[in-house]
């Protein structure tokens, strides 16, 4: 079958969305990698994909390796390229099986920052309160560390969602796949104040002299639905706010999550289902990463330790 780069590209984004059902995050993640890849075959003319064959493809992997890219970044890349290969072979769109000259890079151990029990206090009791915007701010700190859930999960989480009674919110992770996440009775306070004092204020659009139909949880000043670079802005600034001079993103804060129930005696398993992790080897990096739970236990146990 005949196809230029670009309709391919299309093909394949129109399977994920409506056959593999993914988030748009992940859709838009493949859909850069792959037209990173259409780049290099257009500035060495090709335009069918049937001719890119393994020659060519040795040129683009080498072409990624000279960008130094980081360990996770070219993992990443490899994956959609594969995914993307198969889909390609499958369609009878490419002839040579390219997916299968794929060798992805081994996986690194990575170093990960997280704030501690007494700096994670510090960040949410800095937070001026004193707006709706800093009513916010508080409640996306505090959803982010009583949830453990991912950027995109708190960005798209609706009013819909959100059981006050049971102190419980439905979050849309990873391909589309529901969980529960519970709240503390902090965050949940936080809530009450947020839907009650900011959030219909956010919600209040004055050029048009009503109120948005936005039903996402998180709004900005113009009443839409907050991005999760917002979610990120808003992090980052919080924890500098507080003194702490640690590279916090909204992913540390799920690091810190798991890792302070881990420090207080939760199971990996337990702390799998609340992540929303479908594999155990992912939830595992937090008990290589309690070391003081480590030390603190062989002091306990080893009969020598003193």
């Amino acid at each position: 079958m005949n196809m230029d780069p670009a309709s391919s590209l299309g093909l394949y984004i129109k399977y994920l969305r409506f056959e593999k059902n993914l988030t748009p995050d992940s859709i838009r993640s493949y859909e850069n990698d792959i037209r990173q890849l259409n780049g290099f075959l257009c500035s060495r003319k090709i335009a069918d994909m049937g001719d890119a064959g393994l020659k060519i493809f040795r040129e683009f992997v080498k072409s990624l390796d000279e960008k130094k890219y980081s360990n996770r970044t070219m993992i990443r890349k490899y994956s959609s390229l594969i995914n993307y290969f198969r889909f390609l072979e499958e369609h009878k769109i490419i002839k040579t099986p390219l997916s299968q000259f794929i060798n992805v890079p081994r996986k690194r151990d990575r170093h990960y920052t997280i704030l501690s029990i007494e700096e994670m206090r510090d960040v949410l009791d800095s937070i001026d309160t004193g707006s709706p915007g800093g009513i916010r701010d508080r409640l996306i700190l505090e959803l982010l560390y009583s949830t453990g859930a991912r950027v995109s999960e708190l960005q798209n989480i609706l009013i819909d969602d959100i059981d006050m009674k049971k102190n419980e919110v439905r979050v849309t992770g990873k391909g589309r796949k529901q969980r529960i996440v519970y709240i503390n009775n902090e965050a949940a306070g936080c809530l009450d104040r947020y839907l009650k004092d900011a959030r219909p204020d956010l919600s209040f659009r004055e050029e048009e002299g009503r109120y948005s139909d936005d039903r996402h949880l998180f709004l900005n000043k113009k009443g839409t639905g907050l991005s999760s670079r917002s979610i990120r802005d808003t992090v980052k600034k919080n924890v500098r706010n507080a003194g702490i001079n640690k590279n916090i993103t909204p992913h540390s804060l799920r690091h810190s999550f798991a890792t302070h129930l881990l420090q207080r005696g939760a199971g990996i398993r337990e702390i799998q289902e609340l992540l929303g992790h479908e594999d155990i080897s992912t939830t595992a990096i937090y008990s290589h990463m309690d070391v003081s739970r480590l030390k603190r236990d062989y002091k306990r146990y080893h009969p020598r330790a003193g």
